[in-house]
């Protein structure tokens, strides 16, 4: 394969990061500790629930289930998920 086109393969797939400022909102009422996620927009990415000892984050739009060991690591992969498969 010619190095240029690895080169322009790799160009041409490379995306620019891009910081979104985003809301963790405790829902009050819940009866186990919950939190939702929103981004600009006002747009719900889905909802976070303590779980015994982990978090299960739930997408918004597709309901599909994560489990993570911390609150922050529930957040970075509902994000994450959010921006491959959802957006």
């Amino acid at each position: 394969m010619p190095k240029n086109f690895i080169n322009k393969l790799g160009d041409s797939m490379s995306k620019k990061l891009e910081n979104i400022e985003i809301e963790v909102n405790e829902q009050k009422n819940a009866s186990v500790p919950t939190w939702e996620v929103i981004i600009p927009g006002k747009k719900s990415v889905g909802i976070i629930e303590k779980d015994n000892d982990r978090y299960h984050a739930i997408t918004a739009k597709s309901g599909y289930s994560i489990y993570s060991k911390t609150l922050e690591s529930a957040i970075n992969e509902l994000l994450s998920y959010f921006t491959l498969h959802e957006k």
